[in-house]
């Protein structure tokens, strides 16, 4: 399973019974971490395949001025992002009156059906699968971290979180060496349009893969008991554990998920969207929630990723590195940096170290790294695509450095807190607001760029480096760590003020488990525990 290693890793998994990691849930962290390919192969794709003389000559991008090109390019990577934020929004929805399972689904062959269309060389169907294939893209953004999150023992949330992450980076710097390969192609016709086909048709491979295993994935237990199906839910629970129902570790989970869901059933019955709007803006934590969880996707956006990612190559060849198959080889190296960092952080960091010191001490490296290339662009001006000289080695390192904080930092940070902070009833609105704000901003950010390189030059990495510093200073004062906690004692955890959340942000050991429940199971016997929750007892006292 994708948190073997973090099993070693991770102190808490010892106190609880080996059942739990089971096939069965390595059986659902793969199927569901397979729709973070979706995202990673078209980062990775796309700006390889820009530069690439079958494409150009394919849309035309080779008859148009520059200035119209950029503009092109720009609206052919940006697409994407733009049906990112209509997923997004359409997430919540789907995930609250279809069930995760099968919102997931439908995800999928939305996500088939834009890369069909984008193996066509027509620019206006292109654009069609390009945005379709964002919407799929958007939706399982926000759905795949929230599935992982709400089905994973706590002791191994955020490494099992982080395997959508995973799989976006392997995609990526898959893409990333196909780009190069396809690139090395001898006598190629610029109207031979197989290059750039094949490049672009691979990622049909593991969304095919995600929507027939999940035909056998089990419905989030979570989800269910949210929705009034508590018997299922439970059934479902017991399952996915392999425990029987008044084991201890059961009970405590079963109880926690639903004392959360009556607490908000106190303050107004139902789950309509007029209830959670009402929920987020008059109750303070989870107002406080909602901040923490835009302000990071927010920084996450302005390190500049989606710039690097998206048009790379390019990148390279502003500090000298020479056009091509050259550039795109760089380019690879640069996502293999990121696959390996992130296999580490997954295995031994996330859930070990946590969340929070990662995440700064990453961030503080990408900033750095973007600050020495708008220097060394500024005041070296090195010619483009000309050569590398010795500061540009140095830029290529930092860039790798960039690359090596990004993963265990930025990439998948604000997947992991937004989808284990919020309760119930919003969850999902705000993971879908959350990342509709993430693809809204990544399609101005992708739009812009080949603009803002052409007219900014070294002022955009200049932009991109003294946001990330700010950045880290609100973390510090604002981000508490995650590991360890249920994702119902966040309730707790967010009833303090988010600008003391420096002071609070390493949990004591009565503060991993929701205080009515803690009370409860610190006072009732095993069997006690089975009466209580026939009874619904533990309703009543919370």
């Amino acid at each position: 399973m994708g948190g073997g290693t973090s099993l070693w890793a991770s102190p808490e998994w010892k106190k609880d019974p080996k059942s739990i990691y089971n096939g069965r849930l390595a059986y659902l962290a793969t199927t569901i971490a397979f729709a973070g390919c979706a995202y990673g192969f078209d980062q990775g794709n796309i700006g390889g395949v820009l530069t690439l003389p079958t494409f150009k000559h394919a849309f035309g991008l080779d008859k148009l001025s520059q200035d119209a090109a950029d503009e092109r390019s720009g609206n052919i990577a940006a697409l994407m992002a733009a049906g990112g934020s209509a997923g997004a929004l359409l997430s919540a929805p789907c995930a609250d009156f279809l069930g995760r399972k099968y919102s997931m689904m439908i995800y999928g062959w939305i996500y088939l059906l834009g890369c069909a269309f984008q193996e066509v060389p027509n620019l206006q169907l292109f654009y069609a699968g390009r945005f379709l294939a964002g919407v799929a893209i958007g939706s399982m953004s926000a759905g795949a971290p929230q599935f992982l999150a709400e089905n994973s023992p706590k002791a191994i949330r955020g490494s099992m979180t982080c395997l959508y992450n995973l799989m976006i980076i392997t995609a990526l710097s898959l893409a990333f060496w196909i780009n190069y390969g396809v690139s090395k192609w001898k006598n190629v016709k610029v109207t031979d349009y197989t290059q750039w086909q094949l490049s672009l048709g691979i990622q049909l491979i593991p969304g095919f893969f995600m929507i027939c295993m999940l035909w056998w994935v089990l419905e989030t237990p979570r989800a269910l008991i949210a929705r009034g199906k508590r018997e299922d839910g439970l059934k479902n629970l017991m399952r996915l554990r392999k425990l029987p129902e008044d084991h201890p570790y059961v009970q405590q989970e079963y109880m926690e998920t639903c004392a959360q869901v009556d607490q908000e059933q106190e303050v107004a019955v139902g789950r309509n969207y007029m209830l959670v709007i009402k929920d987020i803006a008059f109750v303070p934590s989870n107002r406080r929630r909602f901040f923490l969880a835009i302000m990071l996707f927010l920084f996450h956006k302005f390190t500049g990723t989606d710039s690097l990612n998206y048009f790379a190559p390019e990148i390279f060849t502003m500090i000298g590195v020479k056009g091509g198959s050259q550039a795109l080889l760089t380019t690879g190296v640069y996502g293999l940096v990121k696959l390996v960092t992130t296999v580490i952080y997954v295995a031994f960091i996330v859930d070990r170290v946590g969340r929070r010191l990662p995440l700064m001490i990453g961030a503080s490296m990408q900033a750095t790294a973007m600050l020495y290339i708008a220097l060394y662009v500024r005041f070296a001006n090195p010619d483009k695509g000309g050569g590398t000289e010795a500061g540009g080695i140095v830029g290529i390192v930092w860039i790798y450095i960039y690359a090596f904080g990004w993963s265990f930092g930025h990439s998948v940070a604000c997947y992991v807190v937004a989808a284990e902070i919020f309760p119930s009833r919003i969850r999902s609105f705000c993971m879908s607001y959350c990342f509709f704000v993430n693809w809204i901003v990544d399609f101005g950010i992708t739009k812009a760029t080949p603009s803002m390189m052409t007219h900014l030059g070294w002022g955009t990495f200049l932009l991109y480096a003294v946001l990330t510093y700010i950045g880290v200073v609100f973390i510090f004062f604002c981000m508490p760590e995650m590991k360890g906690r249920s994702i119902e004692s966040m309730d707790d955890l967010f009833s303090h003020s988010i600008w003391t959340m420096y002071k609070r942000a390493y949990p004591k050991e009565e503060d991993k488990v929701r205080h009515d429940v803690g009370e409860i199971l610190s006072n009732c016997t095993v069997s006690e525990l089975g009466e209580k929750r026939d009874g619904n007892v533990h309703v009543e006292r919370v």
